[in-house]
């Protein structure tokens, strides 16, 4: 049925693309080698859009641009043979330009429906449905030598958080700092959860062990440096809770969102990083620690935490239909020590791999 689809869409495509070509070649009297370049990106275009909304309606990959970049990229490699053939068949089979098209054109039909569907359009959409009118938020804080910060933190998570449902779980690696005793303390007062493991085994796994043992509809995850602003969860959690979305990225770069108290160098590195990852995910600010998602997004996915970027790879690995960026302000930490070297950011480089590899053999 998809392909009986595609091929009525094809059908239109071909119909624009031969109408396109006469006009230009007869009527404005342009090189047939030329008016075919312009005629077919045309019918890309309207093929695409038809895709879009019938075809391919039930399923999804990345955002709208993501497919349409990939659509365009696919389609201009069938554009090249299409243009070749017409040659070919026109210069040296004597075939008048139009029929030439015509068998040009059913040669890239066939490339252009495989894939479509195998890398453009490549995932089931995601019903959003909505949650319980006041569902229940985990917020997963990993934590290495944060003793002065999880103090600041604490109190300002359980004010901002007044009115929800929520857990707050601590990981802490063995701080040599003693944050886990401070923790401790702190769980004395506040109804937080605290997990002790053994030795520094690294922030994305330190998540993981976390959404194991939480119970929320809503996840979130957070540094414990203050870098990350509590005040901003509501606006994070108001997408997925009003299902808008069923992931929402803190954002640094969209709208009124910045980074305060970082070296020129650590910007353009976080923007290069991004960059990088941009298009496994189609927003701004992949990199980004803070996060809030569905449970479901991450049901049966297989992580491989390689860096300290578990939230790039939730971005590429989820269940999702929609991710969306709400802005923060990141200010950089007063107390302890930045976790990011040359080592985590080879790690990065190595994610990135290992990310592009997932993507290619989805």
């Amino acid at each position: 049925m998809r392909m009986i689809k595609f091929a009525l869409v094809g059908l239109a495509g071909l119909v624009i693309n031969e109408f396109l070509l006469f006009m230009l070649t007869d009527i404005f009297h342009i090189y047939y080698v030329i008016s075919s370049i312009v005629s077919v990106e045309i019918s890309i275009i309207s093929n695409f859009i038809f895709h879009e909304l019938w075809t391919f309606a039930d399923r999804q990959r990345g955002s709208f641009a993501q497919r349409f970049l990939l659509y365009n990229i696919f389609s201009l490699s069938g554009l090249l043979v299409n243009v070749g053939l017409l040659f070919f068949f026109t210069e040296f089979f004597g075939f008048f330009y139009l029929i030439s098209n015509i068998l040009a054109v059913m040669v890239v039909f066939f490339w252009n429906f495989l894939m479509s569907r195998k890398w453009v359009w490549s995932r089931e959409k995601c019903r959003i449905g909505r949650l319980n009118k006041n569902p229940i938020i985990s917020l997963i804080i990993p934590t290495y030598n944060e003793k002065h910060n999880v103090r600041i933190l604490v109190p300002r998570l359980f004010n901002t958080l007044k009115g929800y449902k929520f857990e707050i779980i601590f990981v802490d690696d063995n701080s040599p700092d003693g944050t886990g005793e401070v923790l401790e303390e702190l769980k004395k007062k506040y109804r937080i959860t605290v997990i002790h493991r053994e030795g520094r085994k690294g922030l994305s796994s330190a998540v993981l062990d976390g959404v194991r043992v939480s119970k929320g509809e809503i996840i979130g995850i957070m540094d414990a440096d203050l870098s990350h602003p509590p005040e901003a969860i509501p606006d994070m959690v108001k997408p997925i809770i009003n299902g808008e979305a069923e992931v929402v990225i803190g954002s640094r770069y969209v709208g009124c969102g910045s980074i305060k108290g970082w070296s020129l160098k650590r910007k353009l590195m976080s923007k290069a990083g991004n960059i990088l990852a941009r298009p496994l995910t189609g927003v701004n600010d992949a990199m980004s620690g803070f996060i809030f998602f569905r449970r479901d997004v991450i049901n049966d996915v297989k992580f491989r935490p390689m860096s300290l970027k578990i939230g790039l790879e939730i971005l590429v690995k989820g269940n999702y239909n929609k991710a969306v960026e709400v802005p923060y302000i990141f200010v950089d930490r007063k107390f302890g020590r930045s976790k990011l070297g040359l080592r985590e950011s080879i790690k990065y480089l190595c994610h990135l791999v290992h990310l592009y590899f997932y993507r290619i053999n989805q």
